[in-house]
């Protein structure tokens, strides 16, 4: 594995980038069926920190399966920059899942990610990323629409602080999706950045799960921790990492609003979840403003 991204064609790039990101969402959106059909007792801070250890474990053999990768983690390791993003990424997802459970799916979904792309877009700004640009701001506000909509579609259930929390959430993902750009920009490759900020995350969390009760030594709850381990986190996040070498991070956020139409249409069709006329509107809306940013980033590619 190189040290940076391997230079090929820049079209397929941010296609391909934009695709993987898409499929990133996809499989992040399968968590809270996944903790609903498992183990829904189980604790959210427990779950959180199981789910970071053991992604960052799977991360760690996958980035470090070569001695390039092993070297590239230990130079990352020394680096402050990594610490906070590895603090942000413990971060969001103990405050991801503590939403979840006072909101329910569809909501703490939107109160998580509905907030991440202008953090993202405007720190990527700031930190001179780029500027989003005004197909970003168009999509991006018609995806957050589209996840309302979904979520109003989906039944009522509001928290306040459940909602904070999703909002803390979504700060957190913004900050360590613009540090991550900026890592992969300075020629470290995305997989080592993730694998990195990731093992130091799970290894911030460890006392979160020793502390949070025996549930994950059953079956289904070591069924859980391995789904949302291995798919959920490694292999999602690696797909996600193909974005962070090509795309913006704003553009990326954005893309990751895909994330609560998936877990809605698996809570419809495999938990027996109802949607209305509404939020099936709003995942048409969703797919309208994806494909406007896919086709931007085709176009850009192409010139």
């Amino acid at each position: 594995m190189s040290s940076s991204p391997p230079a090929t064609d820049p079209a397929v790039d941010r296609r391909v980038a934009g695709l993987a990101v898409l499929g990133s969402a996809a499989l992040f959106g399968t968590a809270g069926t996944a903790r609903a059909l498992l183990l829904p007792a189980s604790p959210a801070p427990g779950v959180a920190a199981a789910r970071l250890f053991v992604g960052g474990l799977g991360f760690l053999a996958y980035a470090g399966r070569t001695p390039e990768g092993r070297r590239a983690l230990g130079v990352l390791w020394r680096r402050r920059v990594i610490w906070v993003m590895g603090l942000m990424v413990a971060a969001y997802q103990v405050f991801f899942f503590l939403s979840m459970a006072r909101t329910g799916v569809a909501i703490g979904t939107l109160a998580s990610l509905s907030f991440t792309p202008f953090m993202a877009g405007l720190l990527g700004w700031l930190l001179k990323e780029g500027a989003p640009g005004y197909v970003w701001a168009v999509s991006t506000v018609m995806a957050i629409l589209g996840v309302a909509m979904l979520t109003v579609g989906a039944g009522d259930r509001r928290d306040l602080l459940g909602i904070l929390f999703g909002a803390c959430a979504g700060a957190a993902y913004g900050v360590y999706t613009v540090i991550g750009v900026r890592l992969a920009r300075d020629g470290n490759h995305p997989t080592h950045v993730l694998a990195a900020s990731f093992s130091i995350a799970g290894f911030l969390l460890l006392p979160v799960l020793l502390a949070s009760g025996t549930w994950w030594l059953s079956w289904s709850g070591a069924a859980l921790i391995l789904w949302l381990g291995l798919a959920t986190t490694t292999l999602a996040y690696v797909l996600f990492g193909v974005g962070l070498g090509a795309l913006q991070p704003g553009h990326i956020a954005t893309i990751t609003l895909a994330e609560p139409m998936f877990a809605t249409l698996l809570g419809v069709f495999v938990l027996g979840e109802t949607l209305s006329a509404l939020g099936w509107a709003g995942c048409v809306v969703i797919i309208v403003a994806l494909g406007i940013l896919g086709a931007s980033e085709g176009r850009k590619a192409s010139a």
